[in-house]
Protein backbone atom coordinates (compact mmCIF):
# COMPACT_ATOMS: atom_id res chain seq x y z
CA UNK A 1 0.00 0.00 0.00
CA UNK A 2 1.07 3.85 -0.85
CA UNK A 3 -0.15 5.41 1.85
CA UNK A 4 -1.28 9.38 0.33
CA UNK A 5 -3.00 12.27 2.46
CA UNK A 6 -5.10 15.44 1.00
CA UNK A 7 -6.65 18.34 3.05
CA UNK A 8 -7.78 21.33 1.64
CA UNK A 9 -6.18 24.74 2.52
CA UNK A 10 -8.75 25.77 4.76
CA UNK A 11 -8.18 22.44 6.81
CA UNK A 12 -12.02 22.17 7.33
CA UNK A 13 -11.11 18.36 5.62
CA UNK A 14 -8.20 15.85 5.37
CA UNK A 15 -8.05 12.37 4.51
CA UNK A 16 -5.44 9.88 4.01
CA UNK A 17 -6.18 6.78 1.19
CA UNK A 18 -3.88 4.10 -0.78
CA UNK A 19 -2.27 5.66 -4.18
CA UNK A 20 -1.66 2.39 -5.16
CA UNK A 21 -3.96 2.28 -8.10
CA UNK A 22 -2.23 5.39 -9.71
CA UNK A 23 0.85 4.08 -9.45
CA UNK A 24 -0.14 1.07 -11.26
CA UNK A 25 -1.42 2.67 -14.29
CA UNK A 26 0.52 5.83 -14.49
CA UNK A 27 3.41 6.13 -16.93
CA UNK A 28 7.01 6.18 -15.78
CA UNK A 29 7.39 9.89 -16.50
CA UNK A 30 4.26 10.62 -14.87
CA UNK A 31 5.83 9.02 -11.26
CA UNK A 32 9.19 10.93 -12.40
CA UNK A 33 7.74 13.93 -12.78
CA UNK A 34 6.06 13.30 -9.36
CA UNK A 35 8.77 12.42 -7.24
CA UNK A 36 10.70 15.80 -8.71
CA UNK A 37 7.55 17.61 -7.50
CA UNK A 38 8.75 16.39 -3.75
CA UNK A 39 5.89 13.47 -4.31
CA UNK A 40 3.31 16.11 -3.95
CA UNK A 41 0.77 17.09 -6.37
CA UNK A 42 -2.94 16.67 -6.48
CA UNK A 43 -2.99 14.67 -9.94
CA UNK A 44 -3.52 11.50 -7.81
CA UNK A 45 -5.99 12.49 -6.40
CA UNK A 46 -7.28 13.93 -9.41
CA UNK A 47 -7.07 10.24 -10.87
CA UNK A 48 -8.54 8.43 -8.06
CA UNK A 49 -11.51 10.64 -6.63
CA UNK A 50 -14.29 8.80 -8.73
CA UNK A 51 -13.47 5.42 -8.43
CA UNK A 52 -15.38 3.09 -5.97
CA UNK A 53 -13.71 3.27 -2.53
CA UNK A 54 -12.75 6.94 -2.86
CA UNK A 55 -15.63 8.90 -2.27
CA UNK A 56 -13.96 10.30 1.09
CA UNK A 57 -11.81 11.80 -1.76
CA UNK A 58 -14.31 13.14 -4.14
CA UNK A 59 -16.18 14.74 -1.37
CA UNK A 60 -12.86 16.81 -0.69
CA UNK A 61 -12.04 17.44 -4.13
CA UNK A 62 -15.94 18.81 -4.34
CA UNK A 63 -15.79 21.17 -0.98
CA UNK A 64 -12.49 22.51 -2.19
CA UNK A 65 -13.97 23.10 -6.00
CA UNK A 66 -17.11 24.73 -4.58
CA UNK A 67 -16.32 25.91 -1.21
CA UNK A 68 -13.17 27.36 -2.14
CA UNK A 69 -13.26 28.26 -5.69
CA UNK A 70 -13.66 32.45 -5.41
CA UNK A 71 -10.09 32.11 -3.35
CA UNK A 72 -8.53 30.65 -6.29
CA UNK A 73 -10.10 32.49 -8.50
CA UNK A 74 -9.00 35.65 -6.89
CA UNK A 75 -5.16 33.80 -6.81
CA UNK A 76 -4.64 31.28 -9.55
CA UNK A 77 -1.47 30.04 -7.59
CA UNK A 78 -3.29 29.34 -4.21
CA UNK A 79 -3.44 25.83 -3.86
CA UNK A 80 -7.31 24.37 -2.54
CA UNK A 81 -5.90 21.35 -1.75
CA UNK A 82 -2.51 20.31 -1.21
CA UNK A 83 -2.09 16.29 -1.65
CA UNK A 84 1.41 13.85 -0.63
CA UNK A 85 2.35 10.59 -1.55
CA UNK A 86 4.83 8.64 1.07
CA UNK A 87 8.09 8.77 -0.48
CA UNK A 88 9.07 5.64 1.40
CA UNK A 89 5.87 3.55 0.65
CA UNK A 90 6.31 4.39 -3.06
CA UNK A 91 9.49 3.74 -3.86
CA UNK A 92 9.78 0.31 -1.66
CA UNK A 93 6.23 -0.07 -3.98
CA UNK A 94 8.35 0.83 -6.75
CA UNK A 95 11.02 -1.34 -6.77
CA UNK A 96 8.77 -4.55 -5.81
CA UNK A 97 6.01 -3.75 -8.29
CA UNK A 98 8.26 -1.52 -11.42
CA UNK A 99 11.74 -2.13 -10.95
CA UNK A 100 12.41 0.07 -14.03
CA UNK A 101 10.94 2.91 -12.58
CA UNK A 102 12.56 2.52 -9.24
CA UNK A 103 15.96 2.32 -11.22
CA UNK A 104 14.74 5.76 -13.48
CA UNK A 105 14.41 7.24 -9.59
CA UNK A 106 17.96 6.26 -8.27
CA UNK A 107 19.87 7.04 -11.31
CA UNK A 108 18.03 10.26 -11.13
CA UNK A 109 19.49 10.78 -7.49
CA UNK A 110 22.71 9.66 -7.86
CA UNK A 111 22.71 12.23 -11.10
CA UNK A 112 21.24 15.50 -10.24
CA UNK A 113 21.82 17.24 -13.96
CA UNK A 114 19.32 14.47 -14.77
CA UNK A 115 16.19 15.70 -12.90
CA UNK A 116 13.80 16.86 -15.44
CA UNK A 117 11.72 14.44 -17.32
CA UNK A 118 10.54 17.14 -20.04
CA UNK A 119 13.24 18.16 -22.78
CA UNK A 120 12.14 21.86 -22.49
CA UNK A 121 13.34 21.85 -18.83
CA UNK A 122 16.69 20.75 -20.02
Amino acid sequence: MIRASCHTADNALALEFDATPWFREANALSILHLAEKGWSSVWVADALEARPGYEGLHRLIDYAATRLRDESLEDPTWAAIECVVSQPDATQWLGENRPEIALLLQRRQADPGSRSTHPADR
